[in-house]
């Protein structure tokens, strides 16, 4: 295999490793928290739309990551 190809596979399975933690561990924490959080108004309006933040940041870091390869 060559030299980009190592590096592509080292990329997609960068790539893996931070959906897992960033779908399957830090999302949940986050809606957990929120929830369990006394907030109310604005702020809680404000503060819900933090995970599907973190949704779009990864899925731009992958679309990033697919152009630049």
């Amino acid at each position: 295999m060559s030299k980009k190809g190592q590096g592509l596979v080292g990329a997609f399975i960068g790539v893996m490793v931070a959906g897992i933690v960033a779908i399957g561990v830090t999302i949940p924490i986050i809606t957990s928290t929120i929830s369990s959080a006394n907030l109310t108004g604005a702020t809680k309006t404000i503060v819900d739309y933090a995970p599907m933040m973190i949704g779009l940041v990864f899925f731009v870091a992958i679309a990033g990551l697919v152009m630049v390869r």
